[in-house]
């Protein structure tokens, strides 16, 4: 029987020490995280530690840009020296690309732009392109592949620590480096493209085997050898093909917005996002409850809480192929997914633009618009998926936000009976500095920042696609406030907040019209 990871076992990917997410793996975006956030909230805990420890233990100013340390401060302020050294050419990169915008913003009035190249860094010059708009406004596209190719990807600072799942919570951690490595945790610096971690999380025949291939990237042997030993445990078989019904499809929702949908040929996961035995006593699925295979896997849009670097890692060596939002191509806010996703191992990610499909044996994948919750920004990687699989549709908004339903017109033509609609109504939303301060290039004010939100539906848009689409069920998910996923979303389950009283209102009115709604917690498992 092969040796894996043990089911209850954690690795939590970092990119110098700061939880991985994409912004952080993509060498385009990576030195403006650290220049404008990291290296800020850095320097304000330096100022003022005692100001972050009360503010992480405030409930509303959880999520916030503290960071939660209550080890000394001297260690905090080494680990920013070992940044500033560390991240120089990453810096130096960033206010190359800052630059950039400065110089178009002072000097491309509507005149020729060939004269204004010169001015660039010779770091990012020949990485990209200016043009204006049809309004005259100027604009740069970056050449996002090339950057991969650069000295400002450094596989080097990318690691997992592997760690037993606990029900205790997880701190918040987009906003606090891992300073510290705790006394029974591991810490492995390989690339997450490395075909190590498929090894380590699909089952290689004896335990020696793993412990040799990790060796290499491990900082204390001695200490950290016998660790990993202790975490590595027979493989078990995840959820027979047996267990499915004979026809139609099985629907398993594992929490936040991850739900997999399968027949006995097709397995499809949308923003798998998975807990771990250990973590909760609540009833929930874990990767345990996952087919051995996964042929598609659907990427709504790069959120941290959508695009898991956690999760898909550990998922890699079963899945055969991740389908994303194609990219506008180059542009800050808009990063590709899939170059992303190539350089965290994954060899076939496929790009779809809206309204396009891919078609399989028994089904088909529908790509469609997914309006709002981005900002206002202009971001092409994100899709509503459309999945049929044995006659049966469902519609995957995530956190779509539409103008109107009328926007989804051509939808509901190429789709015309849904069975099942999952809907995210996280309609508070955090505003736009939240997730993209550091790739802004022109500060918004307070108003603007406030009013431009990363925000779904709230219960009158709800009910207007329910009643555009009138799908036998409705699902209300994606809320963040499972405890295995605020760490990254900073919501804690309470019926009093607003998104959650909205849900109740869409609940309540649908099923007062004698139709299928439900605010999904935890678990469901279907069969249609």
């Amino acid at each position: 029987m092969a040796i894996c990871l043990a089911p209850n076992v954690r690795s939590l990917p970092y990119v110098n020490s700061w939880f991985a997410h994409p912004f952080l793996i993509s060498p385009l975006t990576f030195g403006l995280y650290t220049q404008h956030a990291h290296l800020p909230m850095l320097d304000s805990y330096l100022a003022d530690p005692e100001q972050h420890r009360v503010a992480v233990s405030t409930p509303a100013l959880r999520g916030g840009p503290f960071i939660d340390f209550d080890g000394k401060s001297s260690c905090v302020a080494q680990f920013r020296e070992q940044t500033l050294d560390k991240c120089a050419q990453q810096l130096k990169g960033a206010e190359a690309i800052n630059k950039v915008f400065k110089t178009l913003q002072m000097q491309a009035k509507g005149a020729g732009l060939s004269a204004i190249y010169a001015e660039f860094d010779e770091m990012v010059r020949y990485f990209l392109e200016i043009s204006y708009d049809v309004s005259k406004q100027p604009s740069v596209r970056f050449f996002e592949s090339l950057f991969y190719e650069s000295s400002l990807f450094d596989q080097s600072m990318q690691s997992c620590v592997l760690e037993r799942a606990t029900e205790k919570p997880r701190s918040f951690v987009l906003t606090t480096p891992r300073i510290n490595l705790a006394e029974d945790s591991v810490e492995i610096r390989a690339p997450f493209d490395d075909p190590l971690w498929n090894r380590l999380y699909g089952g290689t025949p004896n335990a020696t085997d793993i412990l040799d291939a990790v060796a290499p990237h491990l900082s204390d042997l001695s200490r950290d050898i016998p660790l990993l030993r202790s975490m590595l445990v027979p493989q078990a078989v995840s959820c027979p093909s047996g267990e499915l019904p004979q026809r139609g499809v099985r629907v398993r929702y594992f929490g936040h917005a991850c739900v997999l949908i399968q027949n006995m040929d097709t397995s499809i996961l949308i923003d798998p996002m998975l807990s771990y035995p250990g973590e909760t006593a609540l009833d929930h699925f874990t990767y345990a409850d996952l087919p051995e295979r996964i042929d598609y896997v659907l990427l709504t849009h790069g959120h941290q809480d959508h695009v898991v670097i956690e999760t898909l890692l550990r998922l890699r060596q079963r899945v055969d192929r991740v389908i994303v939002g194609r990219s506008g191509g180059g542009e800050l806010q808009d990063i590709s997914l899939k170059l992303v996703l190539n350089h965290c191992g994954f060899e076939r990610v496929t790009e779809l633009s809206e309204y396009e499909s891919i078609e399989f044996p028994g089904g088909r994948i529908l790509a469609a618009p997914f309006y709002g919750e981005h900002a206002d920004l202009d971001i092409r990687a994100k899709l509503v998926y459309g999945v049929e699989l044995d006659g049966r549709s469902s519609l995957f908004f995530s956190d779509s936000n539409p103008p109107a339903p009328e926007f989804y017109e051509p939808l509901r033509k190429m789709m015309p009976r849904i069975d099942c609609l999952f809907l995210g109504m996280e309609c508070v939303g955090a505003p736009a500095s939240w997730l993209y301060g550091p790739v802004l290039q022109k500060l918004l004010t307070r108003g603007e920042d406030q009013s431009r939100r990363l925000d779904g539906c709230n219960s009158s848009a709800a009910l207007g696609l329910w009643d555009y689409f009138r799908p036998d069920r409705i699902f209300v998910y994606a809320m963040g406030a499972e405890p295995w996923i605020t760490h990254i979303t900073n919501i804690v389950y309470s019926e009093e907040l607003v998104q959650f009283k909205e849900a109740r209102i869409l609940e309540a009115a649908i099923r007062a019209r004698g139709s299928h709604a439900e605010v999904l917690f935890c678990k469901l498992q279907l069969d249609l």
